[in-house]
């Protein structure tokens, strides 16, 4: 009942006979309102830009500690032994196959068409990638905490999960 009593109030109003709003005073609001609001925007850009500047320079802190320390862990021996190249890894897999020619006649006999050149790779792989772990394996025994040392690992072009599984082994 309230919203038809205002209702019936402004058909019966005459608008001719009201006043027209001030136009100073409008263009007053107007400005004011502009120029609060551009205050404000400024205030709020500037605080974000210089926290955004703060969050920099504590990245580049961080960046600069991560060199340190992988100077100073470049300066251990033990961690910064060459992996094995191609060539041991390939007297790896003659010594894998002369392995196998060894173990009983029957056994290859019963094992036959089973034994396929993939199981092999798959194996040569895993050995092939365990050096190229080993020295980030190094780092972590070290004392290096384990999220900073997958990290590097990633940054290496290495697989961070397949480091993971190595050090639950």
């Amino acid at each position: 009942m309230q919203d038809t009593l205002p209702n019936q109030e402004i058909e019966k109003l005459d608008l001719s006979k009201v006043a027209a709003l001030q136009q100073k005073r409008t263009l007053a609001f107007l400005n004011h309102f502009m120029i609060t609001t551009v205050q404000f925007l400024n205030t709020f850009s500037k605080k974000c830009e210089k926290k955004l500047m703060q969050f920099e320079q504590k990245l580049e802190k961080v960046e600069a500690a991560m060199i340190l320390l992988e100077a100073r862990l470049s300066s251990i021996p033990e961690i910064n032994e060459t992996p094995q190249t191609s060539s041991t890894a390939e007297s790896l897999n003659t010594s894998e196959i002369k392995s196998e020619d060894q173990t009983d006649p029957v056994q290859q006999e019963d094992k036959g068409i089973e034994d396929k050149p993939e199981d092999n790779v798959s194996q040569t792989s895993e050995t092939i990638k365990k050096p190229e772990y080993d020295r980030f394996i190094k780092l972590v025994q070290v004392g290096v905490p384990l999220q900073a040392v997958k990290l590097k690992v990633a940054i290496e072009g290495l697989d961070p999960d397949e480091f993971e599984c190595l050090m639950k082994k």
